[in-house]
């Protein structure tokens, strides 16, 4: 099995003594069976819903919408309108095919969907210069002009009294209280492993003002504008821990202003408020913001009518065409919160399985995989394809997907969070129809129809773009001019002269808890053993007592940080995502995760080595869940490496691998596989700079802004995950 798991199976976990191990497979089957439950007391949705099966209507019958040139509504232009009001609103949208379905029961017929979205206005004169969509209107900004972007929430709360008015999308999304989440009436419910409340009434779908903030991901910007988790207001003005803006804004609004300093590339936006990230994008809250510089970013692109946006999201349907989540088993710590969630209708810019015409040439297409856990594998029929950039960043030239006995192109690997930029050239089709598939399987849901492409007869006009099989970079066509400032040869290697200030040795792990029955009790994906707020964990607290923050690099350094994902289930794994900068994969290589795993396990309280005392209930030689990493963080073992594990060196196997095509540059999202150590080359500094040879930048701060005030945080772009621990905090330092 490939990376067609990969963001779902989980392994056989190791739980404390007298606790079995259980596969969240397992559970992912009984939550699939289990469905919507409108009628019984764990059922925590306020709208009776009967799932839609998926497959019920017509494929290809609506056709997709599209921002720019090629559509009917323009993007926005940030450097014509620097100051931009983004309003988080309810509004109601064509996402199924419109007509009526006999096959999906009693023909039935489709209105339209109500879904969250983004409405973007210019501040200065109230224009509406995106009116609000799923995925939110594109915005563009251009390099060394700022965004001041005034962010409202006006999302409305469910009213039982009236369930199809206002508010309609809460009560049909499962807002889990028992998981670590903002909590804004501070019912005291979250962090059921940290003792909180187990009340009936912690078991009930939270009803009320809604949690929100927005992150701009792939953005070099200052904390206090990232949009971290704890940053969340409500529209009637409550606020989270870490809130911050600009002046004195009316309840429910923030001011944040994006410097737009660095290199051009592909961002996305979408919403980041703690234990709800999962349910605020599922609801619509994601919009793509394109960042253009001329005078740097490669030239002879398909331009206009032929550059295209696409958001691929996975998504559930109700018999009445509206959003559908599956809930959680009742016997579950966290009720409704769900470890995984697999659609059976692939949502393309907010439209069911569409379709769009196109002329037989090339396109630019920007490609970002919205969905809350699946991964995809894009294949364009026989069509060729070129990567020009992965996540944010352009490579030195177009990368041609490898051929394959199947066709031109072996597919399109792109995992929660990531874009890629690419060129299909549909030159050789003319008056055919090509599919985009998704040859990557599920774990119980499968989506192998995307959207299709219905190619004309002729072209309207000659194709004068570049030819990606023929870049020239002296005159910048279908190339960078200057070429990415690299750390790695691309081959596995740290290129000479490129100094590492510091090794990062940590460890991502998925604890199931059972208590003996057959349903787990509890489900926790951590990083690095530790809560999000790590005085929580008693051995990150130990260690660093003032915030329990654990990662501390310097500004202007350069780290590697090795990362395993401890599973021995093949094709699994976790997209790390990092805000603020970007790394360069370095290489993966395989380790034996079973018995570094056992090894692991027998360091908790070791005589001499965990840094504090085990609490109540952990058994020295065994897992304590939530502790932190075993040994002690900060001090280095033996493979020079801070991070309190063991030293990876004595558990690799194999060679180091080289990283895909579509990690030849700079990245801020990468996979870490079960079975593998993931390497990153992290570079605390604008991914402009150039490389000093055999010199360290550390202390020495490049960006426009101080990185040091505030924090960012680290990830897996699972956002169900992310959602219930797997998240940590980190701190730049001078």
């Amino acid at each position: 099995m490939s990376k067609d798991a990969a963001k779902h199976r989980k392994p056989a976990t190791r739980s404390r003594p007298g606790m079995i191990a259980l596969t969240v497979a397992a559970l992912s089957s009984s939550l699939f069976a289990h469905g919507c439950n409108s009628g019984t007391d764990n059922s925590p949705l306020v709208v009776a819903q009967t799932k839609l099966d998926g497959n019920c209507f017509a494929k290809f019958a609506i056709s997709l919408p599209v921002f720019g040139p090629a559509g009917a509504i323009p993007r926005v232009d940030a450097a014509a309108h620097p100051n931009l009001t983004v309003t988080m609103t309810e509004t109601n949208q064509q996402v199924l095919p419109p007509g009526s379905y006999v096959q999906c029961g009693s023909g039935v017929t489709f209105g339209q969907t109500r879904v969250w979205t983004y409405q973007t206005t210019d501040s200065s004169t109230g224009a509406v210069l995106g009116p609000a969509h799923w995925p939110a209107v594109t915005i563009v900004a251009q390099r060394g002009i700022a965004t001041h972007a005034t962010y409202v929430n006006k999302l409305p709360s469910f009213d039982p009294a009236h369930p199809g008015g206002p508010g309609l999308v809460q009560g049909e999304l499962p807002f889990d209280q028992t998981v670590h989440w903002a909590d804004p009436l501070k019912s005291g419910c979250a962090m059921q492993m940290q003792n909180a409340s187990t009340a009936s009434s912690c078991k009930q779908n939270y009803i009320g003002p809604v949690p929100a903030t927005v992150h701009l991901h792939g953005a070099e910007i200052p904390a206090a504008y990232d949009g971290d988790p704890e940053s969340w207001f409500t529209p009637n003005g409550l606020k989270g821990a870490d809130f911050h803006t600009i002046g004195n804004p009316a309840p429910g609004t923030a001011v944040y202003e994006y410097p737009n300093s660095q290199e051009p590339g592909t961002l996305w936006f979408h919403d980041h408020a703690l234990g709800v990230t999962r349910l605020n994008v599922y609801a619509g809250l994601a919009g793509f913001y394109f960042l253009e510089d001329p005078n740097t970013e490669p030239q002879g692109y398909p331009s206009g009518r032929n550059e295209i946006e696409m958001a691929v999201q996975d998504r559930m349907f109700d018999t009445n065409g509206q959003l559908y989540l599956p809930t959680q088993q009742a016997s579950l710590n966290h009720p409704f919160w769900s470890p995984i969630f697999e659609g059976d209708v692939a949502v393309v810019n907010g439209a069911a399985f569409p379709y769009l015409n196109v002329e037989p040439r090339r396109y630019r297409l920007h490609i970002l995989n919205g969905s809350l856990n699946r991964g995809y594998t894009f294949v364009f029929g026989d069509a060729p394809v070129y990567l020009v950039g992965a996540d944010d960043n352009y490579f030195d030239k177009p990368v041609p997907l490898a051929a394959s006995s199947s066709g031109p192109s072996e597919g399109l690997s792109v995992s929660p969070g990531e874009r890629a930029d690419i060129i299909v050239d549909f030159s050789n089709f003319a008056g055919q129809t090509i599919e985009l598939t998704n040859s990557q399987r599920g774990q119980d849901v499968q989506l192998p129809d995307i959207m299709q492409f219905r190619v004309a007869a002729s072209a309207s006009t000659p194709d004068t773009s570049c030819d990606p099989a023929n870049p020239d970079a002296a005159s910048g066509l279908c190339a960078r001019k200057n070429p990415l400032a690299r750390l790695t040869n691309g081959n596995g290697n740290v290129l000479p002269g490129v100094k590492v200030d510091r090794v990062r040795q940590m460890v991502l792990y998925d604890h199931v808890e059972t208590s003996g029955g057959p349903v787990p009790t509890d489900i926790k994906e951590y990083v690095n053993n530790t809560t999000w707020n790590g005085l929580e964990s008693p051995g990150i607290a130990h260690d660093f007592p003032s915030d329990g923050i654990s990662e501390l690099p310097r500004v202007g350094s350069t780290e590697m940080w090795e990362i395993v994902y401890l599973s021995t289930m093949a094709g699994a794994s976790h997209p790390v995502h990092l805000h603020l900068t970007q790394f360069q994969v370095l290489n993966r290589q395989a380790i034996n995760a079973a018995r570094y795993l056992a090894d692991w396990n027998k360091a908790f309280g070791a005589a001499g080595s965990s840094p504090a005392p085990l609490p109540a209930g952990c058994t020295a030689g065994t897992y304590c869940a939530d502790y932190g990493p075993p040994l002690d963080y900060a001090t280095p073992n033996k493979d020079g490496a801070l991070g309190g594990n063991l030293p990876f060196s004595g558990y690799l196997e194999g060679g180091v691998i080289a990283p895909t095509p579509g990690e030849s540059g700079w990245k801020d999202t990468a996979d870490a596989h079960a079975g593998q150590v993931l390497r990153i080359l992290v570079r605390w500094t604008p991914s402009s700079v150039p490389v000093t040879a055999n010199q360290s930048d550390a202390g020495s701060n490049l960006y426009e802004f101080d990185p040091t005030q505030g924090y960012y945080v680290w990830h897996c772009h699972v956002l169900t995950h992310e959602d219930n621990e797997m998240m940590r905090p980190y701190r730049v330092t001078n």
